[in-house]
C-alpha cells in the first residue's frame, strides 16, 4: 500500500487530492469530495486512513473501549491487512494514497511500519510555525497550547468514536523519524516547495509512486483542478469530510509565511527554541 504520512497540517490532504485528480474526471473528483458513503468507489480515494476504528475492531477479541494504545499498536498489522483487502475490493483506481499521521518508530518494541504492507510513503513537511497556526484552528486551541502539544513527546491524536490513536510525539521527532527511515521507500517534500513549484513537485511525487503513463500535462491539469481557492469554494458549498466539529473551515489559508502576521512573537520564538535543529536542517531557519 502507498501512504502519505506526515505531522498534521503539513499538506497531506493536498497530496491525496492531486493524486485523485490525476486519475478522476472533474465530475468524479467533485463527487468524491462531496460524497460521504464509505461503500462508494470514489470517496475511497480520499477517505482511507490507517486508524479507522472498525478495522481494528474487526481483528480485536476485545471491545476497543477496553484496549489501551500499546494493544492498538499490536493490532495494527492485522488491521492494515483488513484495510488492504477493503481497498482492493472497493476500487481499482490507482494510486490510492492512505492518510497517516503516525511517526516512523516503535511502541513497546513493536514497529508501527512494516514492509509487508507499506510499499511507498510520501512525507510532506512544513514550517512548524505555520503548522501551529493551522493546527490551532483545526483543534480549536490557542497558539500557546498548540505549541506545547507540538513539543509533547507523548502526543497522540485520535477520535474516540471513529478512529484509534496516531502517535505524533514532537514535531521534531516526527520529522526526523521519516527523514531517517531507510527500510521503506520515502519521498520527503516540503510544503513550501509544493506551493512554489506544484507541477514539478507533484510530477516527482507521482513518479515516485510509479504512476503509469505519467505526463506533465495531466499533472498540470490535476494541480489546476485542486487549486486552494477552488477547494475553498467546494467546501463552502458542500462541506468537507475531513473538517472536524471544532473547525470553522478546513481549507483555511494554505499559506507558507502567514505565521509572520498571525503567530504571537513569543510563540514563534518558543517553536524556534524547541525545534531549531530540525528547522535548520530543513531550511526554515
Amino acid at each position: 500500500m502507498q501512504f502519505v504520512a506526515s505531522y498534521p497540517k503539513s499538506g497531506n490532504t493536498w497530496i491525496r487530492l492531486v493524486a485523485a485528480a490525476y486519475t478522476l474526471s472533474d465530475d468524479a473528483l467533485m463527487e468524491s469530495l462531496t460524497s460521504y458513503s464509505a461503500a462508494a468507489d470514489l470517496p475511497a480515494t480520499l477517505q482511507y486512513t490507517d486508524v479507522e476504528r472498525y478495522q481494528y475492531q474487526t481483528v480485536s477479541p476485545f471491545p476497543l473501549s477496553k484496549v489501551d494504545f500499546p494493544v492498538e499498536v499490536r493490532l495494527r498489522p492485522a488491521a492494515l491487512l483488513v484495510l488492504n483487502r477493503e481497498k482492493n475490493l472497493t476500487t481499482s483506481q490507482r494510486p490510492i494514497l492512505i492518510k497517516s499521521h503516525h511517526i516512523h518508530g516503535q511502541v513497546d518494541n513493536i514497529d508501527l511500519w512494516n514492509t509487508t504492507w507499506a510499499d511507498h510513503v510520501v512525507n510532506p513537511v512544513r514550517d512548524p510555525r505555520e503548522i501551529c497556526c493551522s493546527f490551532a484552528a483545526h483543534r480549536d486551541m490557542d497558539y500557546e497550547e498548540t505549541a506545547e502539544l507540538m513539543n509533547d513527546p507523548m502526543a497522540r491524536m485520535g477520535e474516540e468514536d471513529e478512529r484509534v490513536n496516531s502517535l505524533l510525539t514532537t514535531w521534531s521527532t516526527h520529522v526526523r523519524s521519516w527523514l531517517n527511515a531507510d527500510e521503506i521507500p520515502v519521498h520527503t517534500v516540503k510544503y513550501e516547495d509544493l506551493q512554489a513549484n506544484p507541477v514539478d513537485e507533484f510530477y516527482d511525487i507521482l513518479d515516485f509512486l510509479e504512476v503509469p503513463d505519467l505526463t506533465e500535462e495531466r499533472v498540470e491539469d490535476a494541480v489546476e483542478r485542486t487549486r486552494f481557492e477552488r477547494m475553498q469554494e467546494m467546501e463552502a458549498e458542500h462541506g468537507f469530510h475531513e473538517r472536524t466539529a471544532d473547525q470553522a473551515q478546513f481549507f483555511r489559508s494554505g499559506q507558507t509565511a502567514g505565521w509572520k502576521d498571525e503567530l504571537p512573537t513569543d510563540v514563534a520564538r518558543k517553536i524556534e527554541d524547541d525545534h531549531g535543529a530540525v528547522m535548520e536542517r530543513l531550511g526554515y531557519l
